[in-house]
């Protein structure tokens, strides 16, 4: 992956080369020398110390992390290697018995051969297309380099890894073996994609020289497709599909206008200059008075020579040019619209071969080069679009046949989850759980099969990385759960647990902290306690929590919605009730007292006591083994009217009025007092936390007791901490990442998702990025700093 360094150090190399004589030849060749830059004799300044690579005699790495072979620089050891290993090989040995090549054989009129044709040379009779042949009168470099000369030798040996090609490569100047292994290839119909890439450009420059020296429009259209079949076989090759993007460039120029959707070729420019092509379509638009739509833009965006498609673009370009789509149609509604540029669109076409340049037609058409203010804006739309397709890209990096499936759709972005089948028919079936007999009630390895998430075998609980997933994959679905420990204390979720659905938007995010609501939920917890006491929780116990809490006036309705999953999730739960039951005759007296009277202030809050309420506080001060007069006493504290009635003494008798008769089954409350009971209330509530929580294993505990490890990051264990402060240093290939993890015996994939967690809970998001290498998300690299300097 190269950066703006990596664009800077071509245009570095593409202007030496050019100053000095030649054209730009592109680093990270292959084998023959008609694609390695010769190294320049290098300044006493200039010189750096270089080490041969182990294991490679021959090879060595040099300080700028180049890699030399025989005088030629390669930016990757395995083109280093593979050109060591040909300048070793021997030619083949001569037959026993020498048979010299047949002598000059008789000249033939130099001539173009558009299909396939039996033409002979050196005395070797071979069929062949799309090639000049013939014996020139004189040499010319312009129109002779790829010309196949009948008179000139061919040595039957061949020279099949390229080891005689010159850097300027022609047909005139190949060995003679060189040129039975050119004849060979072009007889094998040009498929071999093995074949050192110098042959390749030889037949190349006869393709540009009948294209552009002859102005030969009519046979444009199979020229540029060979030129398409070439560059899919040997594009890995950067020189090559440099000059034959170039080529391919003026399809504007004599094909019609190409209305195909643009793909991720279009960033792979490595000129200094925007493509031709898109300059001729762009130009044409302005010309004709329209805006640019998305696919314009998009075309324009990624053919700028310091614009990097990254990994996530690469590997889901489709995805990504959905997304640009709808963001820039939400952006820019017309379309986009410039000012046209007083610059007209001028070409000069260099040939491969160094030996001709061209200076093309192209009309009176807007030049957009030099165009620059609207770049910024979608330049930063690209960087967002595939930010947010990172997640989508993560996951495909490690599971490709993961494309299509529900868990992948699941990591797209809002906008391209909106049309997603899978998504839609899974959204419906939550809805007939939700809308069902169970009142949206399954367990948590259900959940997790039917979100497309498949828990671990034999698993009693759900790891902290697979729990996210759910709730996550829930929010993209407009569903929430609970337990959901985002909203709320809670333990390990085990497989088998009952999970409480409903429907919201964006899965009925709350605020748990707010004081109104965690009085609502240390209510519901309470009711749920009481009701448990007598063994069972029927609906009509869940309905009059729900009627209480809708009587709440300052609680929204996706709250409500959270908090009777929650009392689904516990009245579904009857072990954990009883546990949590359990515990309450483990608290203190104290806290028992505590806890009750909070009980009692929850009930009156909403300023009547109602009958069934009092038997719901008298099943939880048994559960408590407190004596029921102590309810009775509080209540009637909390009925207490503003006093007795005064009776003044002496004078004219004056009549008190009796004081209306309260309602029958209903008690009065001061509403002045609701803020003072509320506030009450939420003391409780980390009481209740720890009494709903379940033990977690006596090991863990023991780890958690446990004092850091020497060097480790608060929270994490020693060799988790060396890993991400080795991280900190500067990204890891996935190779050196794995070594590293094996090395401090950890498993690899299993760090990243520890280190990974720790992060969700010290920062709220991931701290490691796992594309092509592993590195450490810009978004909290600043914090780390910080821990990793302290630690």
């Amino acid at each position: 992956m190269e950066g703006s360094g990596g664009w800077l150090a071509r245009v570095a190399r593409r202007f030496g080369a050019m100053l000095g004589g030649h054209d730009a030849v592109d680093d990270g060749q292959s084998a023959d020398a008609r694609f390695a830059a010769p190294p320049a004799p290098p300044t006493h300044s200039e010189e750096r110390p270089s080490a041969e690579v182990a294991g490679h005699p021959g090879v060595r790495a040099d300080a700028s992390g180049r890699y030399v072979s025989g005088g030629y620089s390669f930016s990757t050891l395995a083109q280093a290697i593979d050109h060591e290993r040909r300048r070793q090989t021997p030619a083949a040995p001569a037959p026993a018995s020498p048979v010299a090549a047949p002598a000059a054989q008789g000249r033939a009129t130099p001539r173009w051969i558009p299909a396939p044709e039996t033409i002979s040379a050196g005395g070797r009779s071979f069929t062949a297309d799309m090639v000049y042949h013939g014996t020139p009168l004189r040499y010319d470099p312009r129109h002779d380099q790829s010309r196949i000369d009948p008179t000139l030798r061919v040595d039957p040996r061949g020279d099949p890894y390229g080891t005689t090609l010159d850097y300027w490569p022609s047909y005139q100047g190949l060995d003679p073996r060189a040129r039975a292994t050119y004849i060979s290839w072009l007889e094998g119909g040009r498929d071999d994609r093995a074949i050192p890439v110098g042959y390749v450009f030889v037949f190349f420059y006869g393709l540009e020289q009948r294209l552009l020296l002859d102005d030969s429009r009519d046979e444009a259209p199979p020229i540029l497709a060979e030129t398409r079949r070439l560059l899919a076989l040997h594009g890995d090759n950067h020189s090559f599909r440099s000059y034959a993007g170039r080529l391919l460039a003026l399809s504007a120029l004599y094909e019609d206008q190409d209305d195909a959707p643009p793909t991720a070729a279009c960033a792979q420019n490595y000129d200094l200059e925007i493509p031709l092509d898109v300059r001729v379509r762009l130009g044409r638009r302005l010309r004709d008075g329209k805006a640019f739509d998305a696919d314009d833009a998009l075309r324009w965006v990624l053919a700028l020579p310091d614009v990097y498609l990254r990994t996530p673009g690469q590997r889901c370009f489709e995805e990504l040019r959905a997304l640009w789509s709808l963001r820039f149609a939400a952006r820019y509604p017309e379309g986009l619209t410039i000012r046209r540029p007083r610059a007209t669109l001028k070409h000069e076409y260099r040939a491969a071969s160094g030996k001709f340049t061209a200076s093309l037609d192209v009309g009176e058409l807007p030049d957009v080069s030099g165009t620059m203010g609207v770049l910024g804006p979608l330049r930063a739309l690209l960087e967002l679009c595939m930010e947010d397709l990172s997640q989508f890209s993560r996951l495909l990096g490690r599971e490709p046949e993961a494309r299509g499936m529900l868990r992948a759709d699941l990591l797209l972005p809002a906008e391209l989850r909106e049309g997603s089948a899978r998504l839609t028919s899974c959204r419906e079936k939550l809805a007939v759980i939700v809308s069902g007999t169970s009142r949206g009630v399954l367990t948590a390895a259900e959940l997790a099969r039917m979100l497309d998430i498949e828990p671990e075998p034999g698993a009693d609980k759900l790891s902290a990385s697979l729990v996210r997933q759910i709730v996550t994959a829930l929010d993209a679905l407009h569903h929430g759960c609970e337990p959901d420990r985002r909203y709320g204390p809670g333990s390990s979720l085990r497989a088998q647990a009952p999970v409480a659905l409903f429907a919201m938007q964006g899965g009925g995010p709350v605020d748990h902290e707010r004081p109104a609501y965690a009085a609502a939920r240390t209510m519901v917890e309470i009711g749920m306690l009481a009701a448990a006491s007598d063994g069972e929780v029927v609906d009509a116990e869940l309905d009059t929590v729900e009627r209480r809490l809708r009587s709440l006036p300052d609680l929204s309705e996706h709250e409500v919605a959270r908090l009777m999953a929650c009392g689904r999730a516990l009245a579904a739960d009857p072990p954990k009730v009883r546990s949590a039951l359990k515990r309450l005759a483990e608290v203190a007296p104290g806290q028992r007292v505590a806890l009750a009277a909070s009980a009692v202030e929850a009930v009156l809050a909403d300023g009547t006591v109602q009958p069934d309420e009092v038997k719901f506080l008298e099943a939880l001060h048994a559960a408590l083994g407190l004596p029921a007069a102590a309810l009775y006493a509080s209540l009637h504290r909390g009925a207490e009217d503003a006093g007795p009635v005064t009776v003044s003494t002496g004078g004219a008798e004056r009549l008190v009025p009796i004081p209306p008769e309260r309602p029958a089954g209903a008690v009065p409350i001061d509403a002045a007092r609701l803020e003072r009971i509320r506030g009450e209330t939420t003391r409780v509530s980390a009481l209740l936390a720890t009494i709903f929580v379940e033990d977690e294993p006596e090991a863990q505990q023991q780890a958690a007791r446990a004092p850091a490890e020497a060097g480790a990051i608060d929270g994490l264990d020693a060799p988790h901490s060396k890993l991400l402060l080795a991280l900190l240093a500067g990204p890891l290939g996935r190779d050196d990442f794995d070594a590293a993890a094996t090395a401090l015996r950890l498993m690899p994939d299993g760090a990243i998702e520890t280190i990974n967690e720790w992060g969700f809970d010290r920062f709220g998001e991931p701290v490691l990025d796992d594309d092509d290498a592993v590195r450490v998300s810009p978004d909290v690299i600043d914090q780390l700093e910080s821990l990793g300097a302290s630690a």
